[in-house]
């Protein structure tokens, strides 16, 4: 099961993970995390070309855990339209494949 959490600080977000996998079909074939990539690396892509006064930090793993962490360090508001964007994106996935995704909104101070 894929596995995102958001978390946002007084309506910002602050910092998306997303980790695993979705095993709803075989690798390679799986649409569900082909679908949960291209909106996670699309968005973060657009965020890096559209916006120049933004500051983030990428961690991955390239290993076989699906892992990517998203931090925002100095956020504008460009950033935060692409980012809730991308999180209305994942929630329409999550609504249609609800055995395979999740998505967690946390409150962080």
């Amino acid at each position: 099961m894929i596995k995102v959490e958001i978390k946002k600080e007084v309506e910002k977000i602050k910092q998306i993970t997303v980790d695993g996998h979705a095993d709803f079909a075989e690798h390679g074939s799986d649409i569900v995390c082909a679908g949960v990539s291209a909106i996670v690396f699309g968005l973060i892509n657009s965020v890096d070309e559209l916006d120049d006064e933004v500051q983030f930090d990428i961690s991955t793993n390239e290993d076989e855990t699906g892992h990517l962490t998203y931090r925002s360090l100095q956020s504008t508001s460009k950033e935060q339209l692409l980012l809730n964007a991308m999180l209305i994106a994942l929630k329409t996935i999550e609504e249609n494949y609800s055995n395979y995704i999740t998505i967690e909104i946390r409150e962080v101070n």
